[in-house]
């Protein structure tokens, strides 16, 4: 039996302005307009128009219909609350005209248009819609629109949730709303305004404004399920919450949206804002380790708006191949006149909790705008794709795994990969950064942690750090332009420990430190852990700084600016181009702790001419004796100025110093106070041909 719930009874009113042959594309644009808040729910309701515009009263006596008979409505028929039992196979054709008069039909096959169905109406029997494309026009259904009451919009919630099983049981496919802005209710946390079923458009328009009613609940309605249904679309309409309406008991269930183990779903080109919690969530029904687990499969969430929604704007806590593109996401999470924001805040984030399953998401081609937390997250979860988006707050992921953030643009924030514990440690694996334009003023570009990640091709601006290694093992960061205005930042900042890690070519131009390695593996569990900074052209207005720092190679790089090594061990510096003024090319500074330094096969240069800029200096830690330091210093080009020299060290024992070459003007080559050190067949190409070396058991050949 197909049939109207029978609380359906308000009677409608006829007015017409449009014409018969109007179809639901005719009324549903392809776009909605994302700027566009739609919230101004005191604007003045114009109510859709019916197409039902023949007011003349039928002359047909339906009683007398005869089996596979068409009966063509360009007239009122009035069943005046009558039941008419029909003939098999009779067809209802619309031409303008009307069924009214609380009457109900029992078919016996046959078919009727969808125009002809109403709360005036009730169908019986077995029947079919001609078309599966069905306009829902509010005034024929006896929907309540604007301002109302908790029960218009709990009567509104009945009315449209009986309509679509109504018609979907006649065989639509298509449910087409225009012109409605009306408040709905459940008056449940259990329940939501409208559950679509499988093989089903809900389609609106830019004119179609589904509201929550508000409330001072614990919970606030859902607009949309979508569970363990397939073949789902929601397109057009603005969907929007009562954040700003509620009363003051903020609300720990509502999200909008909610798709629970659907498959095949495609949300698109709608606009969802204010929800009291989150504007739109993919889960399952099911926990991954349950053997009736059906996680929601190729979701689709395409060129919607989310806006100023109290939690997340979009959630991801599981599911499988879900994709989100072409959306705008604007400010997520943020606090309102009478609303605060509530955590996460994130504009999308992707987030299975315990015993929850994320694989294979892509987020591409969005533009996230002023939230209040991250832009786009991906808190666990497995096979996560960012590409293409422009973003404005910083990005994330935490303890997920073959994450892929690619060809982003950040224009005030940076990433963070990767979260510093023990499960992040476990999990994360495979991760790669590449292509994105990252600005983050005052702020680091990329925080990379724990393990196998891959950064490379990066364009990071601005920063106060351009890229900070922190308790990071088994990665290769490659091929960056980092570039910064600011005095006081870092192109490289290490921190904790590093381990089996690669920084090769990359271009680092700021005006502050080429890089600041901060206490690196100096516990005695990372003593044996190396990594190497390989090939890169540093152009930096402040030297660079290795402090407490152990088990790093520099090869083969450019530096415009000086390096100093304080307090630092197990250091190679080989094959390098470095130049520098004032205060020193290289310095090797707490003669106390540094110890095992190799300086090998670089060209070194100072141009400073005034005694304050020598090529290597060593200066010993104040108060304290020679040293053992185990420094070599070997096969090296020197070129220093003026009353400058090559070498000039003080508080340094065990230094071996051999096969170097070097030019200087007034001052030798090498000046050096300590003991038990060696200078062998080094030689002097200009300057001052006699070194100046003091103190005791010193080898000099």
């Amino acid at each position: 039996m197909k049939k109207l719930l029978s609380y359906v009874v308000i009677c409608m009113a006829l007015t017409a302005i449009s014409c018969s042959s109007e179809n639901v594309d005719d009324l549903i644009p392809d776009s909605v307009d994302g700027e566009n808040s739609g919230d101004t729910s005191d604007e003045p309701v114009i109510p859709d128009t019916p197409p039902n515009v023949i007011t003349t009263p039928c002359a047909i006596d339906i009683t007398k219909i005869a089996a596979n008979s068409t009966v063509i409505l360009d007239c009122v028929l009035d069943l005046k609350g009558e039941t008419v039992t029909l003939p098999a196979n009779v067809k209802f054709e619309f031409e303008g005209g009307d069924i009214v008069g609380d009457g109900k039909l029992v078919f016996n096959g046959g078919s009727i248009a969808g125009e002809l169905l109403s709360s005036q109406l009730e169908i019986e029997g077995n029947v079919e819609l001609i078309d599966p494309v069905f306009n829902f026009f509010p005034v024929r259904w006896g929907i309540i629109e604007g301002k109302t009451t908790q029960p218009n919009a709990f009567q509104n919630h009945k009315v449209i949730q009986s309509v679509v099983d109504l018609v979907k049981g006649l065989g639509a496919t298509t449910f087409g709303v225009n012109r409605m802005d009306a408040y709905f209710d459940t008056d449940d946390i259990f329940v939501n305004t409208v559950r679509l079923p499988s093989n089903f458009h809900f389609k609106m328009t830019d004119n179609t404004k589904m509201r929550v009613f508000p409330v001072d609940k614990r919970f606030s309605t859902r607009m949309f399920m979508i569970q363990e249904e397939e073949n789902v679309t929601i397109s057009g309409g603005f969907v929007i919450g009562d954040r700003n309406e509620r009363g003051s008991t903020p609300a720990s269930s509502g999200t909008m949206i909610n798709i629970t183990s659907g498959k095949d779903i495609l949300i698109e080109n709608v606009h969802i804002s204010n929800s009291a919690v989150s504007g739109l969530t993919v889960n399952s029904a099911q926990f991954a380790s349950e053997p009736d687990y059906d996680p929601s499969t190729r979701v689709i969430i395409r060129g919607c708006t989310f806006d100023t929604n109290r939690r997340n704007n979009l959630s991801v806590t599981d599911g499988y191949d879900i994709l989100i593109e072409d959306c705008k996401v604007y400010r997520a999470g943020i606090d309102t006149p009478t609303s605060q924001g509530s955590s996460p805040k994130a504009g999308i984030d992707v987030e299975p909790d315990q015993g929850q399953k994320v694989d294979k998401v892509v987020v591409r081609n969005n533009i996230e705008e002023e939230g209040a937390g991250a832009s786009f997250i991906a808190s666990g979860g497995n096979d996560i794709t960012f590409i293409g988006n422009t973003m404005q707050r910083p990005m994330a992921y935490n303890i997920a795994s073959n994450v892929k953030i690619i060809n982003n643009t950040i224009t005030a924030g940076g990433i963070d990969a990767g979260i510093k514990n023990d499960v992040a440690r476990r999990l994360n694996k495979g991760n790669i950064i590449s292509g994105n334009t990252i600005t983050n003023p005052g702020g680091v570009g990329i925080k990379a942690y724990n393990q196998d990640i891959k950064i490379f091709d990066n364009k990071i601006m601005n920063c106060g750090v351009g890229i900070l290694l922190n308790a990071l093992k088994n990665a290769e960061i490659y091929n960056n332009t980092i570039t910064s205005d600011n005095d006081d930042s870092f192109g490289i900042n290490a921190q904790d420990y590093v381990d089996d890690v690669t920084i090769r070519n990359n271009t680092i131009t700021v005006k502050g430190r080429s890089m600041y390695l901060d206490i690196v593996n100096a516990r005695d569990t990372h003593s044996s852990y190396r990594f190497s900074i390989v090939e890169n052209t540093y152009d930096t207005g402040k030297f660079g700084l290795v402090a407490g720092t152990s088990g790093v190679t520099f090869d083969n790089n450019t530096f415009s600016n000086g390096i100093r090594f304080d307090a630092s061990q197990n250091v190679v510096f080989k094959n390098n181009t470095i130049k520098n003024k004032t205060p020193f090319t290289i310095h090797i500074s707490n003669s106390a702790k540094s110890k095992n330094i190799t300086i090998t096969g670089n060209d070194i240069e100072n141009t400073d001419p005034d005694g304050r800029g020598n090529a290597i200096l060593g200066s010993s830690t104040a108060g304290t004796a020679s040293q053992e330091t185990n420094i070599l210093i070997r096969d090296n080009d020197f070129k220093v100025r003026g009353f400058n020299n090559g070498i000039n060290m003080k508080g340094f024992n065990r230094v071996t110093v051999e096969n170097n070459r070097s030019r200087s003007e007034d001052r030798p080559f090498i000046f050096f106070r300590g003991n038990n050190s060696t200078f062998a067949n080094n030689t002097t190409l200009e300057g001052v041909t006699t070194n100046d070396i003091e103190g005791t058991n010193n080898t000099i050949r």
